[in-house]
């Protein structure tokens, strides 16, 4: 079976949003062997300067690289990487699970520090538009469930 795995940085706070992931990724078993890491998101002050910000995310960072799989194709998710209409997108999981899998790495707010991101096989944009981290989160499971709903010629996609 495919393996497929998001990596984020904090915990969901929000119960509805944790419930409606929880639900894709059930759905999701039927298909791929999926995981969910989440690794601790660390504060800064109200008013960061851009020095706080760069030691926040490079300790993020050596926290999200100490989980990155070595035998899959992992996936940095930033605002400037490429976008795919969720047929590409399907298609990418098709191609890419050949390789191991796939691993889906989500940053903070303050996005990932430029390690992980060369780290990464691919950088992907959900949007152009800045989304909270639970609606990427719940918006990346939702994709990746219906890419393989997609895959598999089911009823779901419209």
């Amino acid at each position: 079976m495919i393996k497929t795995k998001i990596i984020s940085v904090g915990k969901l706070k929000e119960q509805s949003t944790r419930d409606l992931i929880a639900e894709y990724e059930k759905r999701l078993r039927k298909y791929t062997d999926f995981s969910h890491i989440e690794v601790a998101d660390l504060s800064v002050s109200d008013n960061p300067s851009q020095k706080e910000i760069e030691a926040v995310l490079q300790k993020e960072g050596a926290q999200i690289l100490k989980q990155l799989p070595k035998n899959m194709v992992t996936v940095a998710m930033a605002i400037d990487g490429k976008q795919y209409s969720s047929e590409e997108f399907s298609s990418l999981i098709d191609q890419k699970s050949l390789s191991g899998g796939l691993c889906f790495v989500i940053g903070s707010s303050h996005g990932l520090h430029p390690e992980v991101i060369s780290a990464c096989s691919l950088k992907i944009s959900l949007s152009k538009m800045t989304l909270p981290h639970n609606l990427a989160r719940l918006i990346l499971t939702e994709q990746i469930y219906r890419g393989f709903k997609i895959l598999n010629n089911e009823n779901y996609h419209k």
